[in-house]
């Protein structure tokens, strides 16, 4: 397949190396000074379990042109950055299938009625990392597979071939009937461990010793869970509601102890939320409207959106955002 890996991040350029490796034609668009250090060093990856560096050259973009060809683009940009990018996919009719990968908790009708249901497929990445200069670092999320879907649920030939494309890269990759559902349930979730990174001071292994933020946080991901059932939706995946929801509290608590005390949690979790702050403020504005139409009590979750918001103003007060 002739791919198109829209962003340059951590999941970018891990899809993007991994996807070429395995013989699928990849071109990468990134900004400068992206641009520049992919062009200069290619793709380079630390997988931070084994220490295992590889690196891959790829072609490069700095735009999307309207008559350019992709048979499928992959997008891995922020929630906040999809308004940006979005016009130069509508004009881009010569993309067959744009999947999305990333967080979109209001579901996929925009995005949709804005690029086609024949050319829109949804999807969320296995693996967390942190760009240091231009190295990335990443872990493998052993509980997350990547995860695909079409919008309306149903299993494709184009979703399958993408799936199998994925699978031969080397990530464990599975199909899920309802990718809003998905998003929407990972939303809360996210927004909810975010905001107690947050109130731990950014420190996941601060937040491991912290049992109120951890009771916090649990309950915030519950009251989440609920708004999502009272909005008509199941809660994906399975793992996550059977922790949360299925499972007494108090066990909930002590995984999340257990997992935040070990290094692992600042690759998967931690690094994330203290770069893209703007992004997590976007997902909690996105997770209020949400309650608000359901009418579920949020009161744990109140707290850690204040907290995202808390923290977002001061980052922003200290450096300019991150674009």
């Amino acid at each position: 397949m002739n791919i198109l890996v829209y962003g340059a991040g951590v999941i970018g350029t891990l899809y993007a190396a991994r996807l070429q490796e395995a013989g699928q034609q990849v071109t990468v668009l990134a900004r400068s000074p992206r641009l520049e250090d992919i062009r200069h060093y290619g793709l380079v990856l630390e997988d931070v379990v084994s220490s295992a560096q590889s690196t891959t050259h790829v072609a490069t973009v700095k735009r999307l042109d309207a008559e350019d060809h992709y048979d499928v683009a992959l997008v891995a940009v922020r929630r906040d950055q999809v308004s940006s990018i979005l016009p130069d996919l509508m004009k881009s009719r010569n993309i067959s299938t744009v999947l999305f990968m990333l967080n979109n908790p209001l579901g996929s009708a925009d995005l949709v009625g804005a690029l086609g249901a024949d050319r829109v497929l949804l999807g969320f990445p296995g693996a967390g990392g942190t760009l240091d200069g231009h190295i990335v670092r990443y872990a493998v999320i052993a509980q997350q597979p990547t995860t695909l879907g079409e919008p309306n649920g149903s299993s494709t030939a184009r979703l399958r071939a993408l799936a199998d494309a994925l699978r031969a890269s080397g990530f464990r990759t599975r199909i899920d009937s309802d990718m809003d559902a998905w998003l929407r349930s990972h939303a809360f979730f996210v927004t909810a461990v975010s905001g107690a990174i947050y109130l731990a001071g950014g420190d996941c292994e601060k937040l491991g010793h912290n049992q109120p933020v951890l009771k916090l946080m649990v309950n915030g991901v519950r009251e989440g869970f609920n708004a999502v059932r009272v909005l008509g939706r199941p809660v994906h995946p399975f793992a996550l509601k059977v922790l949360f929801t299925w499972l007494p509290r108090p066990f909930a608590v002590y995984y999340w102890h257990r997992f935040f005390s070990t290094p692992m949690a600042d690759y998967i979790f931690a690094r994330h939320a203290r770069h893209a702050f703007i992004e997590m403020r976007m997902l909690a504005a996105d997770c209020r409207l949400l309650l608000g139409k359901t009418g579920v009590a949020a009161h744990a979750l109140n707290k850690l959106y204040c907290a995202i918001d808390n923290y977002a103003a001061e980052r922003e007060r200290q450096v300019p955002p991150i674009m």
